[in-house]
């Protein structure tokens, strides 16, 4: 009986750590957006609100971009602008109606479109990581995994899912670098081996949007 009772329960440690993976954090509620044709804006407003709300601190003073996309002079349409906000995956804020209203968010975008080709001319630089704790997340978007692995590390038809993988570092380390000229996101120069250390064990942990790695 003692003989079967340790072997039950090797059985179910096995079977424990046969599949370490855990499920990706839930996606956020998409909030839908009306089109709203009454609204009304003022640029040197929209100028303002950006710096206020602190939309500089990723996208840079002018909208070049630096840990967040240019939106200089974006071709988006309001709708899907606004969308864009409300519906941020993280690291970024998703702002409601409280946050940012319409017409603040209309008066930003009015303002976005009067930087053209010529404040785009400069490309951004940008700033380096910190060398202490940093966002997980923070990381995998910087860095372009959530390209193809998706924004939770879930997966995609493109790269397969790596929230609560839980493979060796010597491993994972080969299979990124393997591939990493057609591949340049996998390079040493992107992630390197320190960076690449810390965003997996940010990983195994499962990914978790507000967790540090």
């Amino acid at each position: 009986m003692k003989k079967y009772l340790i072997l039950l329960a090797l059985a179910l440690t096995l079977a424990a750590c046969a599949d370490p993976r855990v499920a990706a954090p839930p996606r956020p509620t998409m909030q839908a957006i009306a089109s709203n044709t009454t609204l009304t804006g003022d640029v040197a407003e929209g100028a303002r609100v950006w710096r206020e709300k602190q939309c500089v601190s990723c996208h840079g003073a002018t909208a070049l971009g630096g840990i967040g996309k240019s939106l200089a002079n974006t071709a988006l349409p309001f709708d899907s602008f606004l969308s864009k906000i409300r519906n941020a995956m993280p690291p970024k804020p998703a702002m409601n109606t409280t946050d940012l209203p319409d017409a603040q968010a209309y008066s930003i975008y009015l303002w976005l479109q009067t930087l053209g080709a010529s404040t785009q001319s400069t490309p951004a630089i940008k700033p380096a990581l910190p060398s202490g704790q940093i966002l997980g997340i923070q990381v995998w978007v910087e860095k372009g995994c959530d390209q193809c692995h998706g924004a939770f590390a879930q997966g995609s038809d493109k790269g397969p899912a790596l929230a609560g993988e839980n493979f060796p570092f010597e491993r994972q380390r080969a299979i990124m670098r393997q591939y990493s000229e057609q591949n340049p996101a996998h390079s040493e120069k992107n992630i390197p081996d320190d960076l690449l250390q810390r965003l997996l064990d940010w990983l195994k942990r499962g990914a978790d949007p507000a967790s540090g790695c």
